[in-house]
This record gives C-alpha cells, sequence and structure tokens, in this order.
C-alpha cells in the first residue's frame, strides 16, 4: 500500500511539472506574439506616415517653372 502511494504521488509531481512547463512555455510563445504583433504595427505606422508625407509633397508641388524657381529662392523647396 505505501508503494502504491509513493508511486501515486510521484505520478502526481511528474504530471503537475508536465502541465507547469506546458503553461510557461504557451505563456512564452503569447508573449512573443504580442511582441511580434507590436513591431508589426510600429512598421505599418512608420510606411503609413511615410506614404501620406509622399502624397502631401505629391499635392503641394509647384505647377509651374516659375513655382519652381520662386520655391527655390524662397527656400522652401
Amino acid at each position: 500500500m505505501t508503494v502504491d502511494l509513493i508511486a501515486g504521488a510521484v505520478a502526481f509531481i511528474v504530471a503537475a511539472l508536465g502541465a507547469l512547463i506546458w503553461y510557461a512555455n504557451r505563456a512564452g510563445k503569447n508573449a512573443a506574439s504580442v511582441s511580434t504583433s507590436e513591431a508589426d504595427k510600429v512598421q505599418a505606422d512608420t510606411m503609413t506616415q511615410k506614404a501620406q508625407s509622399m502624397a502631401q509633397a505629391q499635392a503641394d508641388k509647384p505647377a509651374t517653372e516659375d513655382a519652381v524657381l520662386q520655391r527655390l529662392e524662397d527656400g522652401t523647396a
């Protein structure tokens, strides 16, 4: 009976350690996924800002050669 009790306790401890390792591994994967998602968001925000700046520059470009020369003289080009 004592042998059965010890075997049961050992089996319980092994199962508990296995569950703990599984849980820690899963939590680590979730944390890595969050970090990757945040990095992707930062990259997407940067690309969006760049695209908006390019669109604004296209909209603000001078229409004529005289306007280009005027902007160069003013130092705003």
